[in-house]
């Protein structure tokens, strides 16, 4: 069993984004796979409910740009969605090939991927807005004794709230309010921060959203002050990991770990 949490490593993570998914098709057990094979810190993907309830691995509403097929991952049992390719649109030479297709590669869900790996710690971001979505998950985390080996984010502050209820030891990101609120704090002084109200582990963003620059040298000192972890996202050429790790980040999340692993080798940390 994983014997310690996402917080306690002491150097940088390596967090692979949905898998090796710059060299793999994102979200399948090979994906997953691979990235654990380079000894990676976290595995990170999006979840999502079936029709029938069945938590998958998968970032976007609908099939087409994973697998070739129209529709939502809702409007499908697991049944019909473990019928679909998801190595089918899977190209590094932009489309010249295809070479995943045809390959067996199929739908994971998060039971599969909690039973595979029960030694690696995953950040999961809710996908869906509906309120079935975090009671299930937060089901799931429970029975399969996954409450300190998860971090749980989403991009719907109203569905990170309601997981927060539900599994208040269970570690969260910085919903996107949350991390606006602490942005203009950093920058102007205002709103006040309240260690109160902070219900969050980490701040999962961007180095930029549109023109705002979020990831400073200030911030980051800022979020350390307040015990707030700050992982940057998705980072897959090594000027950039070098930058961020100067600044002292805490984690990367990449499609590229390979990449992030040999960056860390060269700074002598792993």
């Amino acid at each position: 069993m994983i014997e310690k949490s996402i917080f306690d490593f002491g150097r940088p993570l390596i967090m692979a984004h949905r898998g090796e998914s710059g060299r793999t098709p994102e979200n399948t057990m090979l994906s997953l796979e691979s990235a654990v094979a380079l000894d990676v810190d976290v595995l990170e993907s999006d979840v999502r409910l079936t029709k029938d309830n069945e938590i998958v691995l998968f970032h976007d509403d609908d099939l087409s740009r994973t697998t070739g097929r129209e529709g939502s991952i809702r409007s499908y049992t697991l049944d019909d969605i473990l019928q679909f390719d998801l190595g089918y649109t899977f190209t590094t030479d932009n489309g010249k090939s295809f070479p995943f297709r045809g390959k067996n590669l199929k739908i994971v869900t998060l039971q599969n991927a909690f039973e595979r790996f029960p030694d690696v710690i995953f950040n999961l971001d809710i996908k869906d807005d509906f309120p079935s979505a975090t009671s299930e998950l937060a089901q799931l985390i429970s029975n399969m004794d996954r409450r300190k080996s998860v971090i749980v984010a989403s991009f719907n502050g109203v569905q990170l709230e309601r997981f927060r209820e539900l599994m208040p030891d269970v570690a969260t990101s910085a919903h996107p309010g949350e991390v606006q609120k602490f942005v203009l704090n950093t920058k102007i002084g205002l709103p006040r921060i309240k260690r109160k109200d902070i219900q969050y582990r980490a701040f999962q963003v961007p180095i930029k959203s549109g023109p705002l620059t979020i990831v400073t040298r200030k911030f980051i000192s800022k979020a350390h002050e307040h015990n707030i972890a700050v992982h940057v996202w998705t980072i897959n050429d090594e000027p950039t990991m070098n930058y961020l790790l100067e600044m002292g980040v805490d984690g990367i999340f990449t499609d590229q770990p390979s990449l992030l692993k040999q960056v860390l080798q060269k700074r002598g940390v792993l």
